[in-house]
């Protein structure tokens, strides 16, 4: 079977005064996500109209699923409810 790049994806909206707060929670993501097996990329991307796009790829559904517990454990008690004008937009899917 080949193999099959996996993607999670979460769009932020942040309100503008907690905009650092969200980049830096963001690059926590990231710092834990290299840690992890089977990533293969994760950044940022700074949209022109001031969303934040976190992007992670990985070698399967497996590893997301495998990395998942570490990455909530040094994100998911981020306030986003208060930190973000809107609800996460979270895409999770094979990459074809």
């Amino acid at each position: 079977m080949p193999r099959m790049t996996y993607a999670v994806v979460s769009v932020h909206t942040p309100k503008p005064e907690h905009r650092e707060a969200v980049i830096d929670s963001m690059q926590r993501y990231g710092a834990v996500a290299r840690q992890q097996a089977g990533l293969e990329f994760v950044g940022v991307v700074d949209d022109e109209d001031g969303r934040l796009v976190g992007v992670a790829l990985w070698e399967s559904a497996e590893a997301a699923a495998a990395a998942r517990p570490a990455l909530m454990a040094e994100v998911g008690d981020d306030p986003f409810a208060t930190w973000d004008e809107v609800p996460i937009d979270g895409l999770r899917g094979p990459v074809r």
